[in-house]
């Protein structure tokens, strides 16, 4: 088959699908088999839905397949469903033979049709579906009419005789008539969408086309699958090479938890690379991961890096607590996800692989830049995903000393750095919406209050009072005219309060509030120079601010 991407729009039965000689494989470094009690359930209660007329079809989702040679498949994302249905009929054929009764007919053409049936040419019993290494042996002794063992066994295998039991109950003292009926039944009527690939690379493409619609399919096997074809490409690596393998993955899962494999991979990727986007990376992938050698070396380097990786987005994860800038890094990676800002990652990724020891140097620079770039001037991220990427190459390339090279990464920031001049003028308009939470707000206006002067304030004691109330009464809307919104989420109209205060500051006039803003410990909650609180008060105060900020948050 050639890489043209089929996509097959006509939704095909089990039996369509288990039809005409067709053989399915998985991988034998894809994921076991998985479903547990629960999808069972599910599973048998589709099957009665459809056996008593509520639904006339089920749909069972997409079925990504690849044709390996004529007639032979090799599943990408649909093992669990074809390998449930396979049990199901097991767990037919054995109920058959234990009602003691004349069924070998039946019990034939059940194996025939849906399980296997002997090749013309050696007269040897073949399956339509062979699962992987760990299962494929346990499930040939399931064909067999053997039992599973209960002892000794991954928890996969577990799995599969416990799927066996419960399908076996299911069916309960049925006669042979009716199993043959749900067996059938199920098979004409529950449907799948095939989509026939000719790569991984398509294979790839598909899922990111199908997540993008909703369709949350596993974009970490698929790249988990390329990475190992390609170790294995030849289909001969022993188990214990793929054993050391599964270590390694399981590895990256175990450190990066909830986040999702295609990031990590894109973060790694780009901190060494020309940036690519994440449509394009598994062909980079592709095109340079092709030996075994490479292929191995780079999974190697994902398991020992990921731990970094997710220590990144996480300010207090355990893996920051022996660097001797620990505050400082915590701080900064705590803005950077408060704001919600990602795009250094693979800069950040690449500074500790690289420059360990100024690390925490360059994590500051950034977290200054951010703020200026992202949050108050709000540039669009293109060109400084550029940048960031630029540095990370040079990180990664470079053969210079580290005090060149730091020079080198700080001129590249400050050429893209937001100058004063317009980060002044930025600030001096910016609001800072507080109705779904005013977590930002508190941290800009704690670190203005510690440039004026405070010790180190942890906001998250404190709340922001809106000096103008964000729903006010009628008498503060008479200082504002009809334009009062336009000022109630301006950061000149906010200062830092315990929550007491806030509580007691309320609707109060604003002669009331004064003083006890002016009796703050908190230089920038003074608003002494004020006789009214209007729009002009509020632009005045956040261009004091803005002064503040300036001197604040600069890279010098």
């Amino acid at each position: 088959m050639n890489n043209t991407l089929k996509l097959n729009s006509k939704d095909e039965s089990l039996r369509e699908v288990l039809s005409n000689g067709k053989k399915y494989f998985v991988p034998k470094f894809q994921r076991d088999y998985s479903w547990e009690n629960e999808h069972w359930e599910i599973f048998w209660e589709d099957i009665e839905n459809v056996l008593q007329g509520e639904n006339e079809y089920h749909y069972m989702g997409y079925l990504v397949l690849q044709e390996a040679e004529q007639n032979q498949f090799k599943i990408i994302d649909g093992q669990q469903r074809l390998t449930t249905f396979s049990l199901l009929v097991l767990a037919a054929i054995k109920r058959l033979k234990d009602a003691a009764q004349n069924e070998q007919e039946r019990m034939d053409e059940l194996h025939k049709n849906f399980i296997g049936s002997k090749d013309l040419i050696k007269l040897q019993m073949t399956n339509k579906l062979k699962l992987n290494r760990n299962n494929e042996y346990y499930f040939n002794e399931a064909v067999a009419g053997h039992d599973l063992p209960k002892r000794g066994v991954k928890k996969t295998v577990h799995l599969m005789r416990k799927a066996l039991d419960y399908f076996y109950g299911a069916f309960g003292d049925k006669t042979g008539e009716k199993i043959g009926e749900i067996i059938e039944t199920t098979s004409q009527n529950l449907l799948f969408t095939t989509i026939y690939i000719g790569s991984e690379l398509n294979a790839y493409k598909v899922f990111e086309t199908l997540n993008a619609r909703g369709v949350q399919l596993s974009s970490g096997d698929l790249l988990k699958n390329y990475l190992f074809s390609v170790i294995d490409q030849k289909n001969t690596a022993p188990d214990e090479v793929i054993d050391r393998l599964d270590k390694k993955w399981e590895k990256i899962g175990s450190d990066i938890g909830d986040n999702h494999y295609t990031d990590y991979i894109l973060c790694d990727w780009n901190s060494a690379h020309s940036l690519v986007r994440k449509s394009a990376l598994f062909k980079e992938i592709r095109d340079e991961l092709d030996t075994t050698e490479k292929a191995d070396n780079y999974l190697s380097r994902l398991a020992n890096n990921s731990q970094l990786y997710h220590a990144l987005l996480n300010p207090d994860d355990e893996f920051w607590k022996g660097d001797q800038d620990y505050l400082a890094i915590k701080t900064d990676l705590l803005f950077l996800r408060l704001f919600n800002i990602r795009q250094p990652v693979s800069l950040l990724y690449a500074a500790h692989l690289n420059t360990r020891n100024s690390f925490a140097k360059i994590l500051h620079w950034i977290a200054l830049f951010s703020l200026r770039y992202n949050v108050i001037c709000r540039e669009p991220p293109s060109e400084q995903e550029r940048l960031y990427n630029k540095i990370s190459v040079l990180l990664s390339n470079s053969t210079e000393g580290t005090s060149q090279l730091l020079h080198k990464i700080k001129k590249e920031i400050e050429r893209l750095c937001p100058m004063d001049e317009e980060f002044k003028q930025n600030f001096t308009n910016k609001t800072m919406p507080t109705e779904q939470s005013n977590k930002k707000a508190r941290y800009l206006l704690a670190r203005l209050a510690e440039q004026g002067g405070a010790n180190a304030i942890d906001e998250t004691r404190l709340t922001v009072e809106h000096i103008l109330p964000a729903h006010p009464e009628s008498e503060w809307i008479d200082d504002f005219g009809d334009n009062w919104q336009l000022f109630t989420q301006r950061i000149g109209n906010m200062a830092l309060v315990t929550k007491n205060q806030n509580e007691r500051l309320g609707q109060q006039a604003f002669a009331d509030k004064k003083q006890i803003l002016c009796a703050s410990e908190y230089a920038i909650n003074d608003v002494a120079d004020y006789e009214t609180w209007d729009s002009q008060s509020v632009e005045s105060r956040q261009n004091r601010l803005a002064d503040i900020a300036v001197q604040l948050w600069r890279i010098d």
